[in-house]
């Protein structure tokens, strides 16, 4: 069981590493998705590279990740979802619910979320950045201390974007680092794979 929660915290979350990357391992690659784990110089957790492609365009994939009614559709484990704090169009402080299976107490995140331009044509850049003092812990609810997430970006065409992704969670409470890492591939390629499938239907 929590296995499975840790599965339900690696869902979206991208980090470009102030800590050095090293030792990575192939975890998990099909249907175009590959999910490397890699361990950390400063950390017990590993974090996670991820990297696919989706037929869509960037003015969809935008909508998609700026649709914060909608996450739950392709979010691996995403429960429920509420606004703190519209900033701009362009981000936004929010907060989300995780499904966890019981005994193991529910989680909740606070994610500074914006995208902007890379330094590139057809290059952007997407974060979600944890923000866990923003509001008060609320009863029934282990706040994830750390979460940072950035998704790399890069139109290939109208139709075909490449993105590269890659992840560091800290899901607090007593889950140890060796258990965590067990599980590391599962939640981005299902969230990956759904949202494909999410932003194929046209939504």
């Amino acid at each position: 069981m929590r296995i499975t929660l840790t599965i339900a915290l690696l869902t979206f979350f991208t980090f470009p590493f102030g800590t050095q990357q090293k030792d990575c391992e192939l975890r998990k690659s099909a249907e175009g998705i590959e999910v490397y784990t890699c361990k950390m110089e400063d950390s017990k957790i590993n974090s996670i590279q991820s990297s696919f492609t989706v037929s869509t365009s960037i003015e969809a994939l935008s909508e998609a990740l700026f649709d914060l009614d909608n996450f739950h559709k392709w979010q691996y484990k995403i429960r429920k979802t509420e606004m703190l704090k519209r900033i701009s169009s362009e981000e936004f402080v929010y907060r989300a619910e995780l499904q966890t299976p019981w005994p193991v107490s529910n989680r909740d995140l606070i994610l500074q979320v914006k995208m902007s331009k890379g330094s590139k044509p057809n290059e952007y850049h997407f974060s979600a950045i944890g923000r866990p003092g923003f509001i008060p812990p609320r009863d029934g609810f282990v706040r994830v201390p750390l979460s940072e997430a950035h998704w790399y970006i890069q139109v290939v065409d109208d139709h075909h974007i490449e993105i590269k992704h890659s992840i560091l969670i800290d899901p607090g409470g007593s889950i140890p680092a060796w258990l965590m890492n067990l599980s590391l591939a599962e939640g981005p390629f299902e969230t990956f794979k759904s949202l494909r499938e999410y932003l194929a239907d046209g939504n």
